[in-house]
């Protein structure tokens, strides 16, 4: 009799552990996939965890004996591995809410790279050096995490500080010459644009705004448009001192 007991516990917990399962399934798959997926697990876990208690009981076990030692056998696993449990915990936080994706380009403190994996340990960065960087996913969710993929591109600022005596016409127009130039790697249809940013007694400090499509570029585009900008304006400067 306890044996039949103990297999209608669990035939029960299975029945039950697969409808309420699906039923919160179905419930929160409207919010997200990832958050369902968690709470049908855990609903899963809790009814089977109790349905084997239970069925201890059923067989004669002290129960209250049971709880003390699972209890005390789950302080130390999680005192042991706690690191550990904080990382995978840290998984199912950024699965299920998914504040970025493989593929993605973020930025974690000063750290800077594509997703590659989220493993259960750590979010596995591609550097634009190739370096692979492995960031434990309990930093992740403690960190402030800058996602820079976006449908619309990234934009970025290049300053450049030019004489006073320049026409700022000029230099307008050389600047936005340059960023058309570098078209291929903007996102269409967002013209560059040129801002004054500060005006001091000898130069004038400018930037040139552009809305580039991979921001791991940005540094290297950045880059360009300093070299074309001084090779050009140092040339204006030059027709200029000449008139």
């Amino acid at each position: 009799m306890k044996l039949a007991s103990v297999g209608i516990i669990l035939i029960a917990a299975w029945i039950i552990s697969r409808i309420l399962g699906s039923f919160i399934s179905k419930a929160l798959s409207k919010l997200s996939q990832n958050v369902a997926r968690q709470a049908k697990r855990i609903v899963t876990w809790s009814i089977w965890f109790v349905a084997i208690l239970v069925a201890l009981d059923q067989l004669g076990l002290e129960l209250t004996i049971l709880l003390v030692i699972v209890a005390l056998g789950g302080i130390i696993v999680v005192i042991a591995l706690r690191d550990t449990l904080s990382n995978i915990a840290s998984h199912e936080a950024i699965t299920a809410y998914s504040p970025f994706k493989i593929g993605d380009w973020i930025q974690v403190d000063r750290c800077f790279g594509r997703v590659v994996d989220i493993t259960w340990m750590n979010t596995i960065l591609m550097t634009p050096d190739n370096e692979m960087v492995y960031i434990p996913n309990s930093r992740i969710t403690k960190s402030i995490v800058v996602n820079k993929t976006a449908p619309g591109g990234t934009r970025i600022s290049v300053p450049i500080t030019v004489e006073k005596a320049l026409n700022l016409s000029d230099v307008e127009e050389t600047l936005l010459e340059i960023g058309n130039e570098l078209s291929e790697e903007l996102v269409p249809d967002i013209k560059p644009e040129v801002r004054v940013t500060s005006v001091y007694n000898n130069s004038i400090r400018v930037a040139l705004l552009l809305k580039i499509r991979n921001p791991a570029k940005g540094g290297i585009i950045a880059s360009e448009v300093r070299k074309r900008a001084k090779e050009r304006l140092d040339k204006i400067h030059r027709q200029t001192s000449l008139k």
